[in-house]
């Protein structure tokens, strides 16, 4: 089992394809490196793809526990100097985002480029005049989250993350058992995620000086709210594309990974992305 020793903890990686630029893939909350299985197949045909579990997901350990976001940047960093894999295009999805960007900004002689499918920083729309109502109300939203976690209610915790990110009513009770049970159990971990700043709102002076390529994704079955947080996103970044997947929703990995590796894809080989 590949297993890599990093700032105290063991992180759990797969290296798939011989071929092709480096490309790593970094998962959101409440689930591991297994999140990509179904978009995996595809990219390894034309990248050399390293999906990782993220420390206290999956196979890897926690060790100590810091600012999450920093954390992961710092160890996703780590990782790639010790595989040697570098510069690296990043694909991340919702909270691995703001790592992505974390990374990009602190380590850009790492990056090739960063390609983020609806990072849920609620911070920015808080930050907008016209949606700072919206925006906190989602801000407080966390804090009842996080109070439900307090109380052990897990469960209950799990469903309202769930339904915040669907359009369709009843999404919660439309998953596997099995996974209802998981996200239940990774909740403690998700409060620490969303108990940082910078998980919510990026460092505006880090994002106005990276010049990579930047692709913003979005779904069009998902909340309007994410598209609004792109958009926002977006005039902070220099060099950023923006496209819409219109078939599908937050998860397009795992429900639509044929359009959404096609748009990856895209943007990844039809660009002549220079190493540093």
């Amino acid at each position: 089992m590949p297993i890599a020793h990093v700032r105290g903890a063991d992180l759990y990686y797969e290296v798939t394809g011989a071929t092709g630029d480096p490309t790593v893939l970094v998962h959101g909350s409440l689930v591991d490196h297994t999140t990509w299985d179904r978009v995996l197949p595809i990219l390894s045909q034309n990248l050399t793809v390293l999906e990782y579990d993220r420390r206290g997901f999956g196979r890897s350990t926690l060790g100590p526990k810091e600012r999450p976001v920093e954390t992961d940047a710092a160890d996703l960093g780590a990782l790639l100097e010790m595989l040697d894999l570098l510069p690296v295009h990043v694909i991340a999805h919702s909270y691995g985002g703001p790592v992505a960007l974390r990374l990009a900004a602190q380590r850009p002689e790492l990056v090739r480029s960063v390609s983020i499918h609806e990072a849920p920083l609620f911070g920015l729309l808080a930050d907008i005049p016209a949606t700072a109502p919206e925006g906190r109300v989602f801000l407080d939203g966390i804090g009842r989250i996080r109070d439900l976690v307090l109380r052990g209610e897990n469960s209950a915790a799990a469903q309202n993350v769930v339904e915040v990110f669907s359009l369709t009513p009843g999404a919660w009770e439309r998953l596997p058992l099995p996974v209802r049970v998981e996200f239940a159990q990774r909740m403690d971990r998700w409060v620490e995620e969303y108990a940082d700043p910078d998980s919510l709102r990026p460092v505006r002076a880090e994002l106005s000086e990276l010049l990579l390529p930047v692709l913003l994704t979005s779904g069009g079955q998902s909340p309007p709210f994410l598209r609004t947080i792109r958009s926002a996103l977006a005039r902070e970044l220099t060099n950023v594309t923006e496209l819409d997947l219109p078939q599908a929703g937050h998860a397009p990995h795992l429900t639509h990974p044929a359009e959404f590796t096609g748009v990856l894809l895209s943007f990844l080989l039809e660009r002549n992305v220079p190493s540093h």
